[in-house]
C-alpha cells in the first residue's frame, strides 16, 4: 500500500477520534447530561435551550471530512484478496451511508435549539432526531465496524485483538441502538460508545503501521 494514503488514513483516524470525542465531552461538560429517549417536552426544551448547542453542531459537519478520509484508506488497505475487499468494500458503503445521517443529526440538534428557544412543539423533532442519531445511525456503525474488523483478520498490521474487539463493539453499538426503545439510561451506552473509540484509534495505529512497513520495503528495495 502507498505509505501516504496509509499515513493520511492514520492521522485522518486520530482527528475523527479527537473531534467525535471533544465535541460530546464538550457539550456534556458545559450543556449537562443530554436528554434522549424521552417526550417530556419540559425537559427537551430545559436542554436545548443552552447556548452552546448550535454552534457546537458545527464540528459534526466538519468531522465527516477525516471519517471520510479513514475509512477510504482502510478500505484500501484491507482490500488485498476477494474475500477482504467485499468486506472492506462493505463496510465503505455504511459509512457512506451513515455520513448524511451524521449531517444531519447535527443540522437537527441546531434546529431544536431554535424551536427552545422561540417556541413550538419541540417533541416530534426531537423525536425524529433521537431515532435518527441514538438508534438509526448505530446499526450503521455497526455494519461498518464488523465489516473492517472481519478484513482485519487478514492484515498483519493490525493489533491482532482488534478482529475479535470488533464483534464486542458491534454488539455494543446494537444494545446502544435499542436504548430508547427498551428503556435503557443514556449514560449507560457509554461504554459502547467508549468502545468504539478504542476500535478507532487501534485501526489508527494500524494504518500507522502499514505507512511505515510501506516505507521500510521501499527502503530495503535494491536500487
Amino acid at each position: 500500500m502507498d505509505a501516504r494514503i496509509a499515513r493520511v488514513g492514520s492521522v485522518a483516524g486520530w482527528v475523527s477520534v479527537a473531534a467525535i470525542f471533544t465535541h460530546h465531552i464538550g457539550l456534556s461538560i458545559l450543556a449537562g447530561q443530554r436528554v434522549s429517549g424521552t417526550t417530556d417536552a419540559a425537559a427537551i426544551e430545559a436542554y436545548y435551550k443552552s447556548g452552546i448547542i448550535a454552534p457546537a453542531s458545527i464540528a459534526p459537519f466538519l468531522a465527516v471530512v477525516p471519517i471520510a478520509i479513514f475509512a477510504l484508506a482502510l478500505r484500501e488497505a484491507l482490500g488485498v484478496s476477494p474475500r477482504t475487499r467485499f468486506l472492506a468494500t462493505l463496510a465503505m458503503v455504511f459509512v457512506v451511508a451513515e455520513l448524511p445521517g451524521l449531517i444531519a443529526q447535527s443540522a437537527l440538534e441546531a434546529t431544536l435549539v431554535t424551536v427552545a428557544s422561540r417556541g413550538g412543539d419541540i417533541v416530534p423533532l426531537f423525536r425524529f432526531w433521537d431515532v435518527l442519531y441514538n438508534s438509526g445511525l448505530y446499526v450503521l456503525e455497526a455494519g461498518w465496524v464488523g465489516a473492517f474488523g472481519l478484513a482485519m483478520s487478514e492484515s498483519a498490521a493490525f493489533p491482532r485483538w482488534l478482529p475479535r474487539f470488533s464483534l464486542v463493539v458491534v454488539v455494543l453499538q446494537l444494545i446502544n441502538m435499542s436504548a430508547i426503545w427498551v428503556g435503557i439510561p443514556d449514560h449507560l451506552t457509554l461504554p459502547g460508545n467508549l468502545c468504539f473509540g478504542i476500535w478507532f484509534g487501534a485501526a489508527s495505529v494500524g494504518l500507522g503501521r502499514l505507512a511505515t512497513q510501506s516505507v521500510a520495503r521501499m527502503v530495503a528495495q535494491p536500487a
